[in-house]
């Protein structure tokens, strides 16, 4: 995810509909179409991680999610690219609207891929804890080469010293060193186009490591939302971001089936 490019993955909210709801429940609106069939996954084993990286003055859209609070699991925030370089005090009142609905927050950092001064990247760490009291955090753009690997377990480390939770998003399977220490890894993020052509786990991901794995997916219109959602769920996803907004800045609205639908997803 590159928000700090052109805006491209910038992410706003989204949740899924009722047709997730079904799916979840085992329905399903289509026939799901992974390359390889994977075992089928019990209902409940995939929930909603929202990347919420819109203005806290925008009062309709935080009302609509912190409305479907109940369905959340978890929340990312982002001030600036990160914690900003002062703190805001709308961001702090967001923060504990948030906590108070029961979501968890997860701060958002930048990490350039590996190549951003891990000074840098440890600054706004600790500016999430000092700041806003969230030591949860979502490392964005992060590498996924067997080379990073020592910079981000060090990032981890940190994160967990101080209680907190870490998600890498690199995007795509990183090596299998980084499944050693991240609690979260998000394996894919891409449009629709390309989710059903996209990697086929390997057996260790699916079985041998206790790292949740988290799939964000832009542009899926709301018939094939089914087909989304079972391919998920048989890659073994924990959490899921879909919207049918669509490139170059898919994450800048809410999905057009948000309000009608946000109830029925499961909690």
């Amino acid at each position: 995810m590159t928000p700090a490019a052109a805006g491209r993955k910038r992410l706003a909210a989204a949740v899924l509909t009722s047709a997730l709801l079904c799916v979840l429940a085992g329905c399903g609106l289509g026939d799901p179409a992974p390359p390889t069939p994977l075992p089928p996954v019990k209902p409940g084993d995939l929930h909603i991680a929202v990347p919420a990286y819109v203005d806290p003055t925008d009062a309709l859209y935080w009302e609509s999610v912190i409305d479907a609070a109940p369905q959340l699991r978890d929340v990312i925030v982002n001030p600036s690219d990160g914690p900003g370089a002062a703190v805001s005090e709308q961001h702090v009142r967001l923060i504990g609207t948030l906590r108070d609905a029961g979501v968890r927050v997860l701060g958002y950092v930048m990490t350039g891929w590996g190549g951003r001064n891990p000074e840098e990247v440890t600054r706004d760490i600790d500016r999430w804890r000092d700041w806003y009291g969230v030591d949860d955090i979502f490392l964005d753009e992060a590498a996924s080469v067997p080379g990073e690997i020592g910079t981000y377990a060090d990032y981890v480390a940190g994160i967990h010293r101080t209680g907190g939770i870490s998600v890498l998003n690199p995007g795509i399977i990183p090596d299998r060193g980084y499944f050693e220490f991240a609690d979260a890894i998000v394996t894919f993020e891409d449009p629709f186009a390309g989710y059903f052509s996209s990697e086929e786990p390997p057996q260790w991901l699916r079985t041998e490591t206790r790292t949740e794995v988290w799939h964000i997916i832009s542009g899926a219109p709301e018939d094939r939302l089914g087909d989304v959602l079972n391919r998920a769920r048989q890659q073994g996803a924990g959490k899921i971001f879909v919207t049918d907004d669509q490139e170059p800045n898919p994450y800048d609205s809410l999905p057009t089936y948000w309000l009608e639908k946000r109830d029925s997803v499961d909690g």
